[in-house]
């Protein structure tokens, strides 16, 4: 059997201190000093209402070298249960990718997050239960309190990194156009229960009715099953305009407005969004708010994805930003 494609949206955020209350070091620089403290996989546990129990399945060898990037992959359960893709209670620094048979109350490869920090810049991909780099930004708060490390180091929010001069575009000149771009990957059960209404719902709704479709044309349940490992390549391009611009209405222009900006702040994970302004300035995926789409490949007898492919496309990710100069280092 082939390895199954995960297209995966790489975020880049900053971590950001209240003002008063700066530790005194980099969040890079807290992490080191937390894992230091917390030596074991075990001891890196943090509960957590919604995953169960998330912690540090890996870190890079040279998360403890001063001066490197910190590259980590988090693992996490699910309400009672004792956890994800964590082993059962690993000793060791690090949580070894080998099988175990489940107990009764223990999930298996549920959830993961790869993520790179390097000083307050923090490049996260999510998969499985952990939806989003929200889930990264509290279990970080909950590893340092667990460290007891002082207040002070939980006193920050994660900003999206964002280039606001193509957002500034975007609201002053409207939307002509917005074209979609994806596989029909992400419509399948890691999403079928989110009902979270708006622009991305849609999508989903309708790459779902289109998967219906093709599976029409199965003849058996191998045929569905060489069709699902198929979504990951085949593409889906949606353009929204208006038909006749003489006819568009204030309300019609101001939606399409208000759905552009809800794409750009959080573009769908398997997607490529183009926005044409209607001054004819295209703004592309990751021009206002800073992510990247890569492919991956989930392991061929398991459904994880293998945390060192993801720590090279975060690699790849930061390297560009500095080509960029986006990234703030």
């Amino acid at each position: 059997m082939s390895r199954r494609e995960a297209q995966k949206k790489i975020h880049y955020v900053r971590a950001v201190y209240s003002q008063n209350y700066d530790p005194g070091a980099t969040l890079e620089e807290l992490v080191r000093q937390a894992l230091r403290l917390k030596p074991t996989s075990t001891d890196t546990h943090v509960p957590m209402r919604q995953l169960g129990v998330v912690g540090v399945r890996v870190r890079h060898r040279e998360w403890d070298t001063e001066g490197a990037v910190i590259k980590l992959s988090l693992g996490g359960g699910t309400p009672n249960e004792s956890i994800g893709t964590l082993g059962l209670n690993t000793e060791g620094v690090d949580d070894d990718d080998t099988p175990h048979e489940p107990l009764e109350n223990r999930a298996f490869k549920l959830a993961e997050a790869f993520v790179l920090i390097d000083g307050n810049d923090v490049l996260v991909i999510t998969d499985g239960a952990i939806r989003g780099y929200g889930v990264v930004y509290r279990y970080l708060k909950g590893l340092f309190d667990s460290a007891n490390l002082p207040p002070n180091a939980q006193a920050f929010d994660f900003h999206p990194a964002s280039n606001q001069d193509k957002r500034q575009t975007l609201v002053t000149e409207g939307v002509e156009s917005l074209a979609i771009k994806g596989t029909m990957y992400a419509a399948t059960e890691a999403l079928a229960e989110r009902r979270d209404g708006g622009v991305h719902q849609s999508i989903r709704d309708m790459k779902r009715g289109l998967q219906a479709i093709f599976s029409g044309g199965a003849q058996n349940e191998e045929q569905l099953e060489a069709l699902a490992r198929s979504w990951g390549e085949v593409n889906v391009t949606t353009t929204i305009r208006p038909k006749h611009k003489s006819i568009q209405s204030p309300i019609l222009l101001r939606t399409i407005d208000e759905a552009a900006q809800e794409l750009v702040d959080e573009i769908p994970d398997d997607a490529e969004v183009t926005i044409t302004t209607r001054s004819g300035n295209k703004i592309k995926s990751g021009d206002v708010i800073l992510t990247k789409v890569v492919r991956l490949y989930r392991k061929e007898y398991r459904n994880d994805i293998d945390h060192l492919d993801a720590w090279e496309e975060l690699d790849r990710f930061r390297d560009e930003l500095m080509q960029r100069g986006a990234w703030q280092r």
